[in-house]
């Protein structure tokens, strides 16, 4: 941004009172085929469908937790969903375990989250977002999985798994809803550096003044 108005107001070395802060290393940790397998096994199954949706759908948690029945087109094995983050709507596939597990789903509103629906009968249907952080952190000590995975870590593992099978930036891009290709790219240079730091280079390289 320096640079720019350093352009315009013919003040070239403005940017150089800029600090050099680096750019943080990107996250890695990713959860293993076991380590969803363990999840899944010991979760409840009010859990199990918000792991589902973060490990077979890439949503994040905030979205997890509000997928509905009316999200969901039972012809086109999809739910659709607007990014409470973004406000972006992301169209994604269901796989096999998920629509299972959606299918399982006791009735109820079409409005009522998914989860909710799993947990009617306990004494609250619904749970704010430190509830889940909780019980999140119960699940993975009962399933003796890695301590410091996080759930948005299931969206890298899907990000990083279809990339690695596809090669394909945009199939990744699209199943995370990213409106910017550089956002994908953070999740996955780790995994082939070579190849995707140049993009994420010319992705953040000033273009030159404003004009």
């Amino acid at each position: 941004m320096l640079r720019h108005i350093g352009a315009i107001s013919n003040q070239p070395r403005l940017a150089e009172l800029a600090p050099r802060i680096r750019r943080p290393s990107p996250r890695e940790t990713i959860a293993a085929p076991d380590e969803l397998t363990k999840l899944l096994t010991a979760a409840q199954p009010w859990m199990s469908v918000l792991v589902l949706l973060g490990a077979h759908a890439g949503l994040r948690i905030s979205d997890a937790m509000r997928v509905c029945p009316a999200h969901r087109n039972a012809d086109a094995r999809t739910i659709t969903i607007e990014q409470k983050k973004n406000g972006h709507p992301v169209t994604l596939p269901l796989t096999d375990q998920l629509k299972d597990m959606l299918d399982k789903a006791p009735d109820g509103p079409q409005t009522t989250p998914y989860y909710a629906l799993f947990r009617q009968g306990m004494k609250r249907e619904t749970v704010a977002k430190s509830g889940f952080a909780h019980a999140w952190q119960r699940l993975k000590k009962k399933a003796g999985v890695n301590p410091d995975l996080w759930f948005h870590d299931l969206r890298r593992t899907i990000a990083v798994s279809l990339y690695e099978i596809s090669k394909d930036l945009r199939v990744a891009e699209q199943m995370l809803g990213h409106k910017s290709l550089s956002s994908t790219l953070q999740y996955l240079e780790h995994r082939d550096p070579a190849k995707l730091r140049p993009y994420l280079q010319a992705l953040f390289t000033p273009k030159g003044p404003v004009q």
